[in-house]
């Protein structure tokens, strides 16, 4: 049985999780729980809220789940390009402070790396590290071109093979799409194991901590 450690509440109603309006299969997604033994602790790092179908899916497995909805804090959604790198880094960490000895088994980012800029991402970045280990894997999305736009969409997990998609009801951050080659050098803490080119010009990505 699964349990949440951590759950980042909305305060206001409409902020709640809309319904799920459509269903997204994923081909690497799977490879996050290839290795995964239901009778293996895992711990399970979410960058976003917890949507009762990923609590649902996990509860197969003997998990730790840390759900931070980092779409919602002030530094990111009204502050971010007026801290400082320093400031940036701290107040991820401040966010990202878990017990001392975790180890991110599996990582969902969804597509929150395509709405920090370059300052942003090297805090991110510095921040997440200490809590990885060689066999995390990690799940996200980002951008073939810079010229995609990015829908104001959240995802969940329905099956192993199933996204859940809802309508995001918070206002659209503003978007900062990296290149493969800027993703590569800003989050140095992740190497890219596998890609896949989706149907509007997204990149499901599938990463893997970077020694």
């Amino acid at each position: 049985m699964s349990s949440v450690a951590r759950k980042i509440e909305s305060p206001t109603g409409w902020l709640r999780p809309g319904p799920i309006v459509s269903r997204q299969p994923s081909k690497l997604l799977p490879a996050l729980f290839r290795r995964a033994d239901v009778n293996q602790r895992l711990t399970v790092l979410e960058i976003g809220p917890a949507l009762h179908e990923t609590v649902e899916f996990f509860s197969q497995f003997r998990c730790r789940l840390h759900f931070v909805d980092l779409f919602q804090e002030s530094f990111v959604r009204e502050q971010q390009t007026s801290l400082s790198e320093k400031d940036l880094r701290q107040a991820f960490k401040e966010q990202l402070r878990f017990q001392a000895g975790t180890q991110i088994d599996i990582c969902l980012l969804w597509d929150f790396l395509c709405y920090l800029d370059d300052r942003a991402l090297r805090a991110f970045n510095a921040a997440l590290r200490p809590w990885l280990h060689p066999g995390t894997k990690t799940h996200g999305f980002g951008v073939h071109h810079l010229a995609i736009r990015l829908e104001n969409i959240q995802y969940g997990i329905i099956d192993k093979e199933t996204l859940s998609i809802r309508k995001r009801r918070s206002e659209q951050l503003p978007c900062f799409p990296h290149s493969q080659i800027e993703m590569h050098e800003m989050m140095n803490c992740f190497a890219f194991e596998r890609g896949l080119l989706l149907p509007e010009g997204k990149l499901e990505m599938l990463l893997k901590q970077r020694d």
